[in-house]
């Protein structure tokens, strides 16, 4: 089966040699993807929501590119630079995922841009 590779215009072209999500079947994952517009340009300041929200946006753009979308999601692994974000985070995370919660690891790290302070890739199950 074919593997499908994806770089939504709706993102910004990726920092290395990787795609923005992958497709085999009916499964879909995404590279890590930050609070960052199509231009490169950070978005949110030093908000955690504000990022939190542009970077779920930007997951989405990336599942959609693969025909999947935020509900589909299974799983997700989360970044923060610092823990003293996670309450903001999970606010804001709560919002997309109200219904529809993933299984989630959520871990401290330092981050390739120093100006974001939460990344988050995800993989996806699409029904048959």
């Amino acid at each position: 089966m074919e593997v499908k590779r994806f770089n939504p215009p709706s993102m910004m072209k990726p920092l290395g040699s990787y795609c923005q999500s992958a497709r085999r079947g009916n499964i879909v994952a995404t590279a890590g993807v930050a609070a960052i517009d199509r231009n490169g340009k950070v978005v949110g300041g030093s908000d955690i929501e504000a990022q939190t929200r542009a970077t779920l946006d930007n997951l989405n753009f990336a599942l959609e590119a693969a025909g999947a979308s935020i509900n589909d999601v299974l799983k997700v692994t989360v970044y923060l630079t610092d823990f003293k974000h996670y309450k903001g985070f999970n606010k804001a995370f709560d919002a997309y995922f109200s219904n529809t919660p993933p299984a989630r690891a959520t871990v401290r790290a330092d981050l390739v841009i120093p100006e974001l302070l939460v990344e988050i890739d995800a993989i996806a199950v699409l029904g048959n």
